[in-house]
Formats: C-alpha cells, structure tokens, sequence
C-alpha cells in the first residue's frame, strides 16, 4: 500500500482546520462560500464515486444491495443525531459575537466536530487504500469541509466564553483529529468485506454533510445565486474529477 498520498492528504486536512481557525476574523464572512462549495463536493462525491465503487465492490463480497443502503441510512442517522444534538449550541452565523454559551458546552459541542474530523481522515485512509483517483476526491472534499471546521471550532469556543489558550487547542485537537483517522488507517488489515460497509456508511453520512448542514449554513450566509453558484461549482469540479478518473 503506498502511504504517502494518505499522509499528506491527512497533513493538508491538519493545514486547512488550522489555517482557517488562525485566520477566522479575516475569512469568516467567506464562510458561507466554503460551506456552499464543500457542500456541492460531498453530494457529488457520494453519488457520482463512492456508491459506483461500492456497488461494483459488493458482488465480490456477496453483501447485498439492500444492506448497502441500510448502511448509509445509519450513516445519515447517525451524523443527523450527532449534529442535532449540538445544534442549539452552534452560533448560527458562523461568526464570533458577545458570548451566551457556558464554557463547557462550548468544548462539549467542539467535541462534535472532531468526531467528524475523525471519520473523515478515515475516509480518505480508506479511498486511497481502494482506488488513488477515489483518495483524492475523498480528499479535495474533506479539505473544503475541513477549513470550514476550523473557522467553525475557533469561533464557537470564543463564543462561549473559553480562553483564546483554550480555543486554540480545540483548534489543534480538530486539525490532528483527520490526521489520527487517516493514520488508523495504515495499522488496518482493511477487507473489501469492511471497505463496502465503510465507504456505504460513509455515503450516508456525506450525503448530510452536504445537504443536511453545510448547505443549510450556506443559505442563510449568501445570497441565493452565490450558494447555488459555488454548490453547482464544486458538485461539477467532483463530477468532472470522477469521470476523468473513470
């Protein structure tokens, strides 16, 4: 298995979160832009590469196609449960502003975007394990979502009344966090068996990302032809990466 584009995947994921949080007060009102465009990568990315993949993968593994869909339901679920249960504690406009939340639920509701960080370092440990055209469109996906993180986690913890010390390494747990996922990865006897139940929980929970949190976020941040304009941007940029690579 050749490690290194999983490595610098995960290395320019770690840049991206930290980078974006760094520079929060210069890029916040960009945010929404991000947010439109990552959000046209991951339902792209679900529907036109990763479930082609898994679907020519699972006859080969005998899992049926049923069981490849419940999968991504809880895939769906199980992020729409994680990010509901935060999402009265997210400031809603993505910027920082006289603080309202305790401390502590600003780390708790931090925590959330970790987990996310996590699962997709997994993700692109996983696409290049399966296919390096696959890696790198995992990874041009996680990266955009990634940036929006950091601006996200820096704002958040501010927000709530943490310390600038205590924001920043939030801010450094949720760069590693991708870092950490993708390295799992590599320490991994990954089967196709696994790699179908994976990359199927990981449609599902992409597929949120993109129209569950990120687009909402960027409808309420731009004007209407600017979310359209940059979603319809990166859902065509996956679009074209996919069939090139095809």
């Amino acid at each position: 298995m050749n490690t290194l584009p999983i490595i610098l995947s995960a290395i320019i994921a770690f840049a991206a979160t930290l980078s974006a949080g760094i520079l929060v007060k210069k890029f916040r009102r960009n945010i929404g832009i991000v947010c439109a465009f990552a959000a046209g990568c991951f339902i792209a990315l679900s529907i036109f590469d990763l479930l082609p993949d898994i679907l020519a993968l699972a006859p080969q593994t005998q899992i049926s196609t049923l069981k490849i869909f419940v999968s991504a339901a809880i895939g769906f679920a199980f992020l729409l449960s994680i990010d509901r249960g935060f999402s009265r504690f997210h400031p809603k406009d993505h910027e920082m502003s006289m603080t309202t939340l305790r401390p502590k639920i600003g780390l708790i509701s931090t925590a959330e975007f970790c987990s996310h960080a996590y699962l997709e370092g997994l993700a692109i440990g996983i696409s290049f394990q399966l296919a390096f055209s696959l890696g790198i469109l995992v990874a041009v996906a996680v990266v955009s979502h990634d940036f929006c993180d950091g601006i996200n986690t820096l704002a958040l913890m501010l927000n709530s009344g943490n310390s600038l010390k205590s924001s920043l390494t939030m801010l450094i747990v949720d760069a590693f966090a991708p870092v950490l996922g993708a390295l799992t990865t590599l320490f991994l006897v990954i089967s196709d068996y696994f790699v179908v139940f994976s990359l199927s929980f990981l449609v599902g929970s992409f597929l949120y990302m993109g129209g569950g949190s990120l687009l909402p976020d960027a409808y309420r941040m731009n004007r209407l032809n600017v979310t359209v304009g940059f979603f319809l941007l990166g859902f065509l940029l996956i679009l074209l990466f996919a069939r090139i690579a095809a």
